[in-house]
């Protein structure tokens, strides 16, 4: 196997700060521009590092080199069985770092340690699992006068989130390298340190020169990205502007992207459920990463016979939930990933006061300077007045009569990406039926998706082009026919 050059020098740390470092053409360099924020330790407030993005050189360079790797077919015309063992190795060794990933990303994005532990085990999970689709066959169909073949699309731009940074990078990656794609990796400039770690650990392994290739940046370098003709297919989560910028520019070139860009997602309490365990799931879809997540509650829909009960239950457990210092294997909330998604929190609580909302918190703030928000719910919105996605730890709470209203109000949000139903099972089903959603749970909320091969699909808003174990591996692959072309048939 080619080598990429340097691998043995790693990019230098100071007082447990990493510099941050480009991985182009098989060299590091210091990305070329000095950007206008910090990242900062959510917990204290106090900077880690200063964001850094990539000249428009740098970026022609990195796109040049996947270009050419795509091309000369090193990396996709290896064997199969070569390529899965790559990716096994970087799947080990991502492993063998994984507490350093959790414990940078918990103090980038404020997420409890507890949780970013579990994220970073995705990340060795996740090439592994790509591993073993590598070697499946790119001959998928053959007749006697023609063949079908499922071949890498080309260079592959990946651009992953702050608020799960390493667990979706290293999905998409190991998915894009399984179909045979040279990869550009972008993560967060909110969230940079698990991102360059990958990076290392891939550079490690020794793929051929311009397989993989680390560029930081914030939208600029991604828009850049995006936008370059030879970059086959966009892989993108974050948000619903971010993500329309990237549809436009992938539509002006009619390539394909994959967006996942959040919900407004509806948790519906119906008559016969179990309370404490809809409790329970409200308080785990409002606060799992702290609120920052795609799939967290946006709307709290409640059968008029029970809104009373639940809410005063549901602000009893908040009161008791643990909010401290990410780094705490107690926490159970941290705090938000910068001082200005706090004051947007802020001004979306404020905005719905004004159209005469009632903010309901319980809990305590732990003391000291870092990000912290109590969780709040929101009574007395009209249903229209609360269609956006705040993405943190509010729920707006809404009453319904009947099981049609409910679908009704769960359906009129723009988003379609996840959705919580708690009732009997016969009846939870129902309504989940009815519901616009990608995802529907049924008496449960949880991370992760029901079952680790089903699909996650986004509708509406939430995006396009589903992922999953095989659909994103399929994504970054497209099809050819070869054969005698035969008369018509009869």
């Amino acid at each position: 196997m080619q080598s990429s050059r340097n691998l043995a020098s790693r990019p230098a740390e100071v007082a447990g700060t990493v510099t941050l470092r480009n991985f182009i053409a098989g060299d590091w360099a210091a990305p070329g521009v000095e950007l206008s924020n910090d990242v900062t330790d959510s917990n204290t407030g106090a900077v880690i590092i200063r964001q850094r993005g990539s000249t428009p050189a740098q970026i022609a360079t990195a796109v040049e080199c996947a270009d050419a790797a795509h091309r000369s077919g090193a990396w996709s015309g290896m064997r199969p069985q070569d390529r899965a063992d790559a990716l096994t190795r970087i799947g080990g060794a991502l492993d063998d770092v994984a507490e350093e990933i959790a414990h940078s990303d918990a103090r980038s994005t404020g997420v409890p340690i507890v949780n970013t532990r579990t994220l970073a085990t995705v990340c060795g999970a996740a090439f592994r699992t790509a591993a073993a689709l590598t070697v499946e066959p790119d001959l998928v169909q053959r007749e006697a006068n023609f063949e079908v073949q499922r071949l890498p699309l080309g260079p592959a731009a990946i651009i992953a989130p702050w608020n799960a940074p390493a667990g979706i990078a290293c999905h998409k990656l190991a998915s894009a390298l399984a179909a045979g794609c040279p990869v550009l990796y972008k993560p967060s400039e909110w969230a940079p340190l698990s991102g360059q770690r990958i990076a290392e650990v891939i550079a490690r392994v020794g793929l051929p020169n311009g397989v993989f290739q680390l560029l930081h940046g914030d939208g600029v370098t991604g828009g850049v990205l995006t936008s370059d003709a030879r970059v086959a297919s966009v892989s993108f989560t974050g948000g619903l502007e971010a993500g329309r910028a990237v549809a436009v520019a992938c539509a002006q070139q009619i390539k394909p992207a994959q967006l996942e860009l959040g919900g407004n997602n509806p948790l519906i309490v119906l008559p016969g459920a179990d309370l404490d365990a809809a409790v329970e799931g409200i308080v785990t879809a409002l606060t799992t990463l702290n609120g920052q997540w795609c799939r967290a509650l946006g709307r709290l829909l409640v059968h008029k016979t029970l809104v009373d009960d639940v809410l005063e239950a549901t602000l009893r457990r908040l009161e008791n939930l643990r909010v401290g210092s990410s780094l705490d294997e107690a926490t159970e909330m941290g705090p938000v990933v910068h001082e200005q998604h706090r004051q947007l929190i802020a001004v979306a609580l404020d905005t719905y006061r004004k159209k005469g909302g009632v903010v309901h918190m319980s809990g305590k703030l732990p003391g000291g300077d870092g990000w912290f928000v109590l969780p709040a719910l929101v009574t007395g919105l009209a249903p229209e007045d609360a269609l956006d996605e705040v993405f943190g730890p509010v729920a707006t709470v809404h009453e319904f009569d009947s099981v049609a209203e409910a679908v009704q109000l769960a359906n009129m949000a723009p988003y379609g990406l996840a959705a919580y139903v708690f009732g009997g099972a016969e009846d939870a089903y129902e309504v989940a039926r009815q519901l616009e959603s990608g995802t529907v749970k049924i008496n449960q909320v949880t991370l992760f998706s029901p079952h680790p091969e089903a699909p996650r699909p986004a509708w509406k808003l939430s995006g396009i082009g589903e992922e999953g174990t095989h659909e994103t591996f399929e994504f970054f692959r497209g099809s050819r026919v070869i054969g005698v072309p035969q008369g018509i048939p009869g």
